[in-house]
C-alpha cells in the first residue's frame, strides 16, 4: 500500500483541528505521529499486539459514540463521533510507526481474517501501511465540522494534490500535471458551490410541500379556496401542549397568524408590520402585555429551519423559557422567533383580559368586489346591520349550521362565481377556510370589523404522553370579530370537521405516535454528565493498554546513524532484480521512471528470440510476487527462480 508522504499526516491533522475547532487536539496529535514517524525507538510488535491495539481502537471509537449520541441526540452525536475519528484510530497509525516492521499485519484490522488465520494458519497475511489511508479519514472528518466557507474544499484539495504529487509518474511533465489537477480542482468547486445551492433549494422546497405553511408567513395566507383535491391529510406531530383536561376550552384555538385584506383566494396582513420585542432579564421570558396572568400551559412545538410563527392562546400575557434570537409581533396578533433546535418548549401566561392584537381600521371593514353582492345580499337576509355584536354572531354562527364540512372538492367553480360565492350560494360545503373567509366577509358586511385568523385547534388528547397532541392535519383557519372592545373568536366551522379528519388517518397512526413520541423524549433528555468515575476508568484502560504495547521486546534501530529500519517491501528478495542487473551490465540499462514493461519491449528485439518468451514469463511471475496480495505458491516461486537463472546463464552467454 502506498506510504503518506514526509509531513503529510501532521499537515492533515491541523487541517482538521482547523476546521473542527479542535486546535489542540490536532497539533498534539500532529506533532506525536510525526515525532513516531522519525524516532528511532522501536517496539518488536507482533500481529497479536496490532490486533489488540486495534480493538482497543473499535471500543474507543464505539464507547465515545455512545456517549456523545447521549449528550447530543442519536444523530448529532454519531456524526460528532466521526468527526473524532482521528483521535480514535491514532492508536493503530501510532503502532505501525513505532514498530520495527512499519506495518501492521492486514488481520489486525479485519477480525474475518484472524478466524481464517486461526482455522488455517498458512493463510497469506501481508503487512500494510495505513498511513495513507489515515490521511484520507482525517480528511472526511474534518468535512464533518461542517464549517462555513470554502477552506474545508480548497484544504481537502491541498492534501490531495500534495498526496497524489508524491505517487506522480515520474516521466510526466510537471507542468502538464499541475495544470490538470489544477482544473480538476476548479471543476469540482463549481460543481460543489452549485450542488450547495441545488440542496438549498431543495429542501426549502420539500419542506414548503410538506408542512405547507407550517413555518408561517404573517404577511400573507395562501388559501387552498378553490382548489381541488383531498386535503390536509398529514398526520406528523407539530405541537404538544401540557394543560389540564380540564383547560380544554381555554386552549382550543391556538391563534399564530391573523390577517385582514382578502385579494382572489390570498388573505394579507397590511399596515402589519413586525416590531421586534426585548426580552426581559435573562434573556428567556418576553412580555406581551401588561396585564397580570391568572393561568399557564406548556407548549413544545416543532420548528422549521430556524423560525416559527408561535402559537398562543389568545390572550397570551407573557412568554417564558424561550431561548430565542429574535422575537417580532405585528399589530394582528402574529409572534415570529428566531431560534435553533428542532423542537422547543416555552410557557404562555395567560390574563383573561390581555390583548394580543391592536383595533380594527378601514381594512377589517373591505368586502372585495367580486364577493360584495352575495355577502351583502345574505347579511340583508340575516338582518346584521345595526345588531349587537354578540346578537350579529349567533345569527352567523346559526346560519353556518346548514352547511357541511368536506376535505374534498371535486370540479372547478361554476362559471360566473367566485369559489366562496358558489360555497355561499351553491355547494354549501367546505373545509375551514371556507368557513373562516365567509364569516369574515359576512361580518364585514354586517358593518362588524372581521379578520380572517390561523393557528392550530387542540382537539385530540394522547395518555401516552399526557399532553394534547396537534397534528399538521389540525391546522386551522376561523374567524376574529371586534366587539368594540376586544377580539372575539368565531369559529363557525362544524365540529364534525375534527371526526372527519380523524376518519381518514392512517390505520397505522398508533404505532407511528409511539415512534413518534420515544423520538420526542429522546430529544427532551437532559444531559449525561462524566463523573470521576468514568475518567478514572478511562485512565486505567490507557495505562492497561501502554503496559501491554511496551511488554513487547524494544529492538534497536537497524542503521548505524540509529535512523529507521528499511522496510522490507514485497518482491525485494526476487530473483528477478538480479537478472534486472545482468541486462544492464549487458549495455540495456532502464532509464529512472521508465515503467518495466515499457523497457521489456524496447530491449526484447535485440535479444535472442529463445529469452524473449521466458523473460516475458520471469516478469509475469515477478509482478505477481510483488503486488498480488496472494502471492506465489511454491511452485511458481522455483519456476521464478530457475527462469531467472538459466536467462542470467543465456544473457552471460550471449554476451
Amino acid at each position: 500500500m502506498i506510504s503518506a508522504p514526509a509531513w503529510l499526516i501532521g499537515a492533515s491533522l491541523l487541517f482538521w483541528g482547523w476546521q473542527g475547532g479542535n486546535w489542540l487536539f490536532g497539533i498534539a496529535l500532529a506533532l506525536a505521529l510525526e515525532v513516531a514517524r522519525r524516532a528511532s525507538l522501536r517496539f518488536d510488535l507482533g500481529a497479536a499486539e496490532h490486533a489488540r491495539i486495534a480493538d482497543f481502537c473499535t471500543i474507543l471509537f464505539v464507547g465515545l459514540t455512545v456517549v456523545l449520541a447521549v449528550n447530543q441526540g442519536v444523530s448529532k452525536g454519531i456524526l460528532a463521533a466521526f468527526q473524532w475519528l482521528p483521535v480514535a484510530l491514532s492508536p493503530i497509525l501510532a503502532a505501525q510507526l513505532l514498530s520495527a516492521s512499519g506495518r501492521v499485519p492486514l488481520s489486525a484490522l479485519f477480525r474475518y481474517l484472524r478466524k481464517l488465520k486461526r482455522k488455517a494458519p498458512a493463510t497469506r497475511d501481508p503487512l500494510v501501511d495505513v498511513s495513507a489511508v489515515y490521511v484520507v479519514v482525517v480528511v472526511l472528518s474534518a468535512g464533518i465540522a461542517n464549517t462555513p466557507g470554502s477552506g474545508y474544499f480548497f484544504g481537502s484539495a491541498a492534501i490531495v494534490g500534495w498526496g497524489l504529487w508524491a505517487v506522480r509518474p515520474r516521466h510526466a511533465s510537471r507542468f502538464a500535471w499541475t495544470l490538470m489537477i489544477s482544473v480538476g480542482i476548479a471543476s469540482g468547486y463549481a460543481g460543489h458551490a452549485g450542488l450547495a445551492q441545488l440542496q438549498v433549494a431543495l429542501e426549502n422546497w420539500i419542506s414548503g410541500w410538506y408542512l405547507r405553511g407550517f413555518g408561517g408567513d404573517p404577511y400573507r395566507s395562501t388559501t387552498d379556496i378553490g382548489s381541488i383535491g383531498r386535503l390536509k391529510l398529514l398526520d406528523a406531530i407539530v405541537l404538544r401542549v401540557h394543560a389540564p383536561r380540564a383547560d380544554a376550552e381555554r386552549i382550543r384555538l391556538l391563534h399564530r397568524a391573523s390577517y385582514n385584506t382578502y385579494v382572489g383566494t390570498t388573505w394579507l396582513a397590511r399596515a402589519a408590520p413586525m416590531q421586534a420585542l426585548e426580552p426581559e432579564s435573562g434573556g428567556l421570558s418576553w412580555k406581551l402585555s401588561s396585564e397580570p396572568p391568572q393561568w399557564s400551559a406548556s407548549i413544545a412545538a416543532r420548528v422549521e429551519r430556524g423560525r416559527i410563527l408561535l402559537a398562543l392562546p389568545a390572550a397570551t400575557a407573557r412568554i417564558s423559557g424561550l431561548a430565542a434570537t429574535a422575537l417580532k409581533r405585528n399589530a394582528l396578533g402574529a409572534v415570529h422567533a428566531e431560534l435553533p433546535g428542532d423542537w422547543i418548549r416555552y410557557e404562555v401566561e395567560i390574563a383573561n383580559r390581555a390583548e394580543l392584537s391592536g383595533p380594527p381600521g378601514e381594512a377589517e371593514l373591505m368586502l372585495p368586489a367580486p364577493e360584495r353582492a352575495t355577502f351583502g345580499e345574505v347579511a340583508a337576509q340575516l338582518g346584521l346591520q345595526g345588531l349587537p355584536v354578540a346578537e350579529a354572531i349567533r345569527r352567523v354562527h346559526a346560519y353556518f349550521r346548514g352547511f357541511s364540512y368536506s376535505t374534498w372538492r371535486e370540479r372547478e367553480a361554476i362559471a360566473g362565481q367566485t369559489p366562496l360565492g358558489e360555497f355561499m350560494r351553491e355547494s354549501r360545503s367546505g373545509h375551514c377556510e371556507y368557513f373562516a373567509a365567509a364569516a369574515a366577509l359576512l361580518l364585514r358586511a354586517g358593518g362588524i370589523p372581521a379578520r380572517y385568523a390561523t393557528g392550530f385547534a387542540v382537539l385530540e388528547y394522547s395518555d401516552l404522553e399526557n399532553a394534547w397532541v396537534v397534528r399538521a392535519r389540525h391546522a386551522h383557519a376561523w374567524t376574529r370579530a371586534w366587539d368594540g372592545a376586544r377580539w372575539v373568536d368565531v369559529d363557525t366551522t362544524p365540529p364534525s370537521w375534527f371526526g372527519e379528519e380523524e376518519r381518514l388517518a392512517p390505520a397505522w397512526q398508533k404505532l407511528s405516535d409511539l415512534a413518534r413520541w420515544a423520538a420526542y423524549r429522546w430529544s427532551q433528555r437532559g444531559e449525561l454528565e462524566a463523573g470521576d468515575g468514568w475518567y478514572a476508568a478511562l485512565a486505567l484502560l490507557v495505562a492497561i493498554l501502554a503496559w501491554r504495547l511496551l511488554r513487547g521486546r524494544r529492538v534497536a534501530a537497524a542503521t548505524a546513524g540509529g535512523g529507521r529500519p528499511v522496510r522490507a517491501w514485497p518482491g525485494t528478495d526476487s530473483e528477478f532484480r538480479e537478472l534486472e542487473a545482468a541486462l544492464a551490465r549487458c549495455g540495456r540499462p532502464r532509464s529512472p521512471g521508465t515503467p518495466l514493461g515499457f523497457w521489456l519491449q524496447s530491449i526484447a528485439p535485440a535479444l535472442p528470440e529463445e529469452s524473449v518468451e521466458a523473460l516475458f514469463e520471469a516478469n509475469r511471475l515477478h509482478q505477481c510476487y510483488r503486488f498480488d496480495p496472494e502471492g506465489l505458491d511454491e511452485n511458481a516461486r522455483a519456476r521464478l527462480r530457475d527462469l531467472c537463472r538459466d536467462l542470467r546463464v543465456r544473457l552471460g552467454s550471449a554476451a
